[in-house]
């Protein structure tokens, strides 16, 4: 009799441990080491700004100024995102940053025997870098 109670004990260990998915932590957020063009000529044309840095995702959005772009995963340490005519029609500076959406919940152990946890990992955002649009001298 003292054989189930064990077998009991060490199935649930097995199920708990089947179960954990990670050690409850989230991704790190992604970041930005620079940027290519980093300025152009304000009511010049459309372009592709090349985005590098790292923790890019498939799923990572490159943010102009708080609106995302159009934007194409090359690597998790390159991106390229549309800039439209319209980003760049007029002087000033503009922030560029990523942003990784949230992914599903990870499920984790948390002290004793069958207690689990669930972390609700939030979308992250990178740092920022400038871009100017300069005024054209005429």
């Amino acid at each position: 009799m003292a054989r189930a109670p064990r077998l009991a004990l060490v199935s649930m260990l097995a199920i708990t441990l089947a179960m954990v998915v990670s050690c409850g932590t989230c991704e790190p957020a992604p970041s930005i080491t620079s940027i290519s063009p980093s300025r152009a000529a304000a009511g010049g044309n459309q372009f592709v700004l090349t985005v590098s840095g790292n923790d890019f995702r498939r799923d990572s959005m490159v943010s102009w100024n708080g609106s995302f772009r159009v934007t194409m995963f090359i690597s998790s340490h390159r991106l390229v995102a549309s800039i439209t005519a319209t980003d760049i029609a007029q002087p000033g500076t503009v922030l560029v940053s990523v942003f990784n959406p949230p992914k599903g919940g990870t499920t984790f152990v948390s002290g004793g025997i069958g207690v689990t946890s669930t972390t609700s990992c939030s979308g992250k955002t990178s740092n920022g870098a400038s871009f100017t649009t300069q005024p054209v001298i005429v």
